[in-house]
């Protein structure tokens, strides 16, 4: 099943011609009154209201046109949803993520798809029919947090349904709980809690379990980041075998990352327990084009210790389109006997006018090459919203912002030193009319640069927000 990436980015634009033979010293000066007069008529916004589009439904064919899989969504007022430009997919299942590969979230924290309900149908792997398979159900608090989540399968006799509530302090979260249900009923429970540094960074989770009418610590990790606020190792200590609960944890696995100038991910080595103490087992690593914040390239390897030599098993590399985004995903597999990377799969995707995909094409390969019409073909249904984050439309007090240049051709680079690494924050632009042209949400390193070029010269507003509001706006003019 396929799923996929949304980037938002507001504009506002009054369409202007400047001929190249006219006088720089007025067309500076034309430019510096419509800055002033759109900044003058935009003082009074009391709130950060952004329109854009959200996920509604997808549905995936294959070659003979059959529907194999579909997703229906619905959301509260301002909740969106956003593409993972890494992992290619919208992810619709909650927990979102627990992997330190794409910046660590956390199990319980920022699903990137906010709806409030899931019908999924697909085919029964037992009886293949095509039907109802799952639902879900989710709640959040005033900042998006997501409270309550419960996933019900229509077969809970072979998949295991679940229950989780979670508690938060402003956006960190400080415990969650979650059952296994079976047949509606809770059969067993789990809690977690979370421990912060003074900048806000998890520095420790702790997993128990209850059996026999008591809690019993299960597992536990612990977080170190660098100076940069980088994620730089993850030590998971569990107790794995001794159902009595007397065994001591053990540190049964142990991720190691490192970063890039830019502050992204480089490399990521896990290390696994083998019984008798920790081993290299799987290495990633990453490469970027440009300033993009996701991948393009991406090789695991799988360490053979009888042979000590990382054995090769996958990767992934993505073709830009003009807009900066993944048009063409191709992921190889590795041919031991013909020492050599063999096609598994192609990907093609297809953007819509608002940048968010539109159709997946998903070709797999057939050992000789890759066939003429796509094995499955997925399209995604998208509705407009509003973003509404009902603050003060007041840029932060220690503002120091610098959107550069300006007037700009091709690109516009955004600094903002004041914010924490991986803070998520989101960079929007609107035209006059209102209208979205994109937004991208994004974890902050410093800076980021956004391509103007595709767009029509005229008057832009950036907005640069944060999740308790505006941190900076001002109105640029492309050239």
């Amino acid at each position: 099943m396929k799923f996929i990436f949304t980037l938002q980015i507001l504009l506002l634009t009054a369409v202007l011609s400047f001929a190249q033979s006219a006088n720089k010293g007025k067309h500076n000066e034309m430019i510096s009154r419509l800055l002033r007069q759109h900044a003058e008529s935009s003082a009074d916004m009391k709130t950060s209201s952004t329109a854009g589009e959200r996920i509604l439904a997808q549905s995936t064919r294959d070659s003979l046109g059959t529907l194999s899989d579909s997703v229906n969504l619905s959301y509260s007022q301002y909740h969106g949803s956003t593409f993972d430009y890494n992992t290619m997919i919208y992810p619709y299942n909650y927990p979102y993520s627990a992997t330190p590969m794409f910046s660590f979230k956390g199990i319980f924290t920022t699903p990137q798809v906010l709806f409030d309900t899931m019908q999924h149908w697909s085919i029964d792997p037992f009886t293949l029919i095509y039907g109802p398979y799952e639902a879900g159900y989710a709640t959040y608090d005033a900042a998006k947090n997501p409270l309550t989540y419960k996933d019900i399968f229509v077969d809970s006799a072979h998949n295991q349904n679940m229950s989780y509530a979670n508690a938060f302090t402003i956006n960190n979260i400080t415990s969650g709980y979650w059952f296994d249900l079976h047949l509606g009923v809770p059969d067993s429970a789990f809690k977690q809690f979370f421990s912060y540094n003074s900048s806000g960074q998890l520095t420790e989770d702790s997993l128990y379990e209850y059996h026999a009418a008591a809690w019993h610590l299960v597992a536990r990790s612990l977080y170190t980041y660098s100076t940069s606020g980088n994620l730089t190792q993850i030590d998971g200590y569990a107790n794995t075998t001794d159902t009595t609960f007397t065994m001591p944890l053990i540190e049964q696995i142990q991720y190691i990352n490192t970063y890039d100038a830019a502050n992204r991910l480089n490399t990521v080595l896990t290390n696994q327990y083998t019984g008798t103490a920790l081993s290299a087992y799987v290495k990633d690593t990453f490469a970027y084009t440009g300033t993009h914040t996701f991948h393009t390239s991406w090789k695991e390897y799988q360490y053979d210790p009888i042979n000590a030599y990382w054995a090769p098993l996958l990767y992934m590399t993505k073709v830009l389109n003009t807009a900066g985004r993944p048009d063409t995903v191709n992921i190889q597999g590795w041919d031991s006997l013909a020492n050599a990377w063999t096609p598994q799969t192609m990907d093609v995707v297809h953007y819509n006018t608002m940048n968010d995909p539109d159709t997946l094409y998903d070709y797999e390969y057939n050992f000789t090459n890759f066939p003429a019409t796509p094995s499955y073909t997925t399209v995604y249904y998208y509705g407009p919203y509003l973003n509404n984050t009902a603050v003060n439309n007041t840029p932060i007090a220690t503002d120091n912002t610098r959107i550069f240049p300006n007037p700009a051709i091709n690109t516009i680079t955004i600094l903002q030193p004041d914010l924490l690494y991986n803070t998520p924050i989101t960079i929007s632009l609107i035209n006059v009319t209102g209208q979205l042209i994109s937004r991208t949400t994004l974890n902050w390193q410093n800076k980021a640069d956004l391509s103007i070029s595709n767009l029509q010269p005229g008057i832009y507003y950036i907005l640069l927000q944060g999740s308790d509001g505006i941190i900076h706006k001002q109105a640029v003019v492309k050239e």
